[in-house]
């Protein structure tokens, strides 16, 4: 958890939000603590950690279609503590404004690393589709997304 755990918290609030992104974290560690024991010496640890936080991820996103919409939702608030798990609601809506493939392989290959392979076999596409998918995301977050402001001097 140590070693991986910032990671995945990074995928699964990409991929899900702030708000669901601690209990698909949580899920994915405790589902990984019961499967690693069989996991293979060789393997990519890294990599199958992201797989299983997928999904949890797509778990979760079935699990709230299932449910009620809330009313009158507080609106996101970025942290005042400077802690790095602060949330940045700007980049929340603005990953939340692309289409889901492209969140998704933005998450995978930006946030976590993976190669595109492994980003296309979780998302269930080509390498170059999910190629594709991750350059047309960052391509749109760098049009969309808010940049702070320059703090150099002209």
């Amino acid at each position: 958890m140590a070693a991986y755990g910032p990671l995945v918290l990074r995928v699964v609030r990409a991929v899900l939000g702030p708000h669901d992104a601690e209990d698909a974290w949580s899920e994915t560690f405790l589902a990984a603590l019961g499967a690693y024991p069989e996991l293979p010496a060789d393997a990519n640890v890294e990599a199958w950690l992201v797989t299983v936080a997928h999904r949890k991820a797509v778990d979760v996103t079935r699990g709230n279609a299932r449910r009620p919409a809330p009313v009158g939702a507080v609106p996101d608030r970025p942290a005042a503590a400077g802690r790095p798990d602060d949330w940045d609601p700007d980049l929340w809506q603005a990953l939340a404004a692309l289409p889901e493939r492209q969140r998704h392989a933005v998450a995978y290959h930006y946030l976590a690393g993976l190669p595109y392979r492994e980003v296309a076999a979780l998302t269930g596409g080509s390498t170059d589709a999910a190629r594709r998918a991750a350059a047309d995301g960052m391509k749109t977050l760098r049009r969309t997304y808010p940049h702070p402001p320059s703090t150099e001097e002209p």
